[in-house]
């Protein structure tokens, strides 16, 4: 399905009152990218490179999300999108909308041969608002798109969540449905390496401070792949950054993606 029929398509599944969004048509596509308006903002995509530590073979890409103000082209900080909902309904749209975009722009910016598995993040929030059923709708989306569930991995935290139960049911209906699982910025408030061992994800972000901190990090990186998770550190991309990770036990480097050039101007 060519771009703008994508963009078509989902501007009819994805609308709001025009109260709360720059319009009511979120998917905007130029020069072969597509953004978002919302909520005066405009998102986009980049991605970061998920290389092996081993081999330097590129394994996938993880997406994050730009933010800067339609009128004053301001840039705002990621998580400072979220706060935005007020709703548990609003916020679930907005985080699937999100990762809607970030699919879109990893089938129209990258070949397929560059493309490997996309690593998206889930929102807490979004895990604990939805009761059950969770990455049935995205699915829609992905099989609207020419995807499947199998080729997108989903990263959770799970640091500090009350509803540790909830969060282990709404993973098995992720992994249910062919999803693959990782946790993301594990460590940064607690090595809450018991739950790990339940939901037995796919890979595991450490996160950056634990390599400054008193915990006995190669016992940590055992366990970790003991549950049968690959050990991901961010990371420059380079043959001695590579090799060094590796030697510490890491399997998967996340590099920084190249900074974005400026934005075509949109409408």
């Amino acid at each position: 399905m060519p771009l703008t029929d994508f963009v078509r398509y989902l501007n009819a599944q994805y609308t709001l009152p025009s109260s709360w969004m720059h319009s009511t048509t979120p998917f905007v596509s130029r020069d072969g990218q597509v953004f978002v308006h919302f909520a005066s903002l405009r998102l986009e995509s980049y991605f970061s490179p998920i290389v092996d530590t081993l081999t330097g073979k590129l394994c996938g890409h993880a997406a994050g999300i730009h933010a800067v103000g339609l009128r004053n082209h301001q840039p705002l900080e990621p998580e400072a999108i979220f706060v935005l909902p007020s709703t548990d309904e609003e916020f679930t749209y907005l985080d699937r909308l999100v990762r809607t975009l970030h699919t879109l722009n990893y089938l129209t910016r990258l070949n397929r041969h560059q493309r490997g598995t996309l690593l998206l993040h889930v929102h807490p929030r979004h895990v604990a608002s939805m009761a059950t059923d969770h990455g049935l709708a995205f699915e829609e989306v992905l099989r609207t798109c020419g995807l499947l569930p199998e080729q997108i991995t989903l990263e959770l935290e799970i640091d500090g969540i009350d509803d540790t139960a909830h969060v282990v049911r709404a993973i098995a209906n992720y992994m249910s449905r062919g999803y693959g699982i990782a946790i993301g910025r594990f460590g940064r408030r607690e090595v809450n390496l018991a739950l790990l061992e339940k939901i037995r994800p796919a890979i595991v972000r450490l996160d950056p401070a634990l390599l400054s901190s008193t915990q006995s990090l190669p016992s940590m990186i055992d366990r970790v792949r003991g549950v049968g998770a690959l050990v991901m550190i961010e990371g420059a991309d380079t043959a001695a950054a590579r090799e060094q990770a590796q030697s510490c036990g890491f399997d998967l480097l996340l590099a920084p993606a190249d900074t974005p050039g400026p934005a075509p101007e949109l409408p």
